[in-house]
Formats: C-alpha cells, structure tokens, sequence
C-alpha cells in the first residue's frame, strides 16, 4: 500500500503554538513560538509551557517570528516568558495550591518577582522545603501577566516577600 497523507494524519500529533519570549545565557533574546503538545499528566489538556521546558528532551523547535524553526539546548535557556493568558494550566485546580511571593535573585544580580505554587504535601508548604524538592531544570514563577521560567543553575539566592 503507498504511503498517502490521510495515513500520516492517522498518526500526526496534534499541537498548538504558544508565544514564549526566550532570553540565552549569553544575553541574546529569541522571540518565537513553541509547539505544546497534549499533557501526560491532564488528560484532554494541552501542556503547559513548564511541561514542556522540564521534560527530559535535552532540545526543543522553535518558530522564530521570521517563521523560520530552530532547535534550542534547553540548557542554554536562562529563562522563558509565556504570556499567561487563559490557559488551563494557569487557572485555579480543583485543591489550590498554597503560593508565596518571593524575590529571586540570579547570578549577575539581576532580580525577579513574583510568586510560586508550593506543590507540596501541606505539612512541608515552606518556601526551603520545596526549592530543596524541586528536580525539575526551571522554576516557574508567575506575575500579574506571564509565567517565567528561570533555569534553577542561574539563582544566585532566594528572599520570601510573604
């Protein structure tokens, strides 16, 4: 049997963009898009923009505005701005997670604000217990209007506000 286009849809993932503002190590902004595929962990939800920059694939493509696609060393990323706009990720889940407001700053001294979900068992929701928890290569840290990520390697030192 040739090999047709109506058998590649059977097996084409399905995919949405999401804009992400991207700054590298070495200070250079890439602004663009990333392809979110469906969650592993919300069935019938698409991913969220952490999901994506903490899974274990070292790369991911990148459509800059140009429309050209690159692929990026997620280990190159110092951090990624995704405007929060109505995802479901960003909408409150059915048990709230508690938060805390805090000040990062990053090697360089450059500071960041804004809060975190403390996805922890409630008997150990303080700010020590779940930087020293976390596993995955970015923190996300949301504001009044995006969810940054901020590659962990490049936090110098962390300040509660809360």
């Amino acid at each position: 049997m040739p090999f047709t286009s109506d058998s590649a849809n059977l097996y084409r993932i399905e995919t949405a963009q999401k804009a992400v503002i991207l700054t590298m190590l070495g200070g250079e902004e890439l602004r663009g898009r990333v392809f979110i595929h469906p969650s592993s962990f919300r069935p019938f939800e698409l991913e969220d923009v952490s999901e994506l920059f903490n899974s274990d694939s070292p790369f991911f493509p990148l459509e800059l505005e140009t429309g050209e696609v690159i692929l990026v060393s997620k280990e190159r990323v110092a951090e990624a701005a995704a405007d929060r706009g109505d995802d479901a990720s960003d909408q409150p889940r059915e048990v709230p997670a508690p938060t805390a407001l805090l000040q990062i700053v990053l090697v360089g001294g450059e500071v960041r604000l804004g809060s975190i979900r403390l996805e922890a068992p409630p008997d150990r929701a303080r700010v020590l217990d779940y930087l020293n928890a976390l596993t995955s290569r970015f923190l996300t840290l949301y504001t009044s209007n995006e969810a940054r990520l901020i590659n962990r390697s490049l936090i110098d030192r962390v300040r509660p506000l809360d």
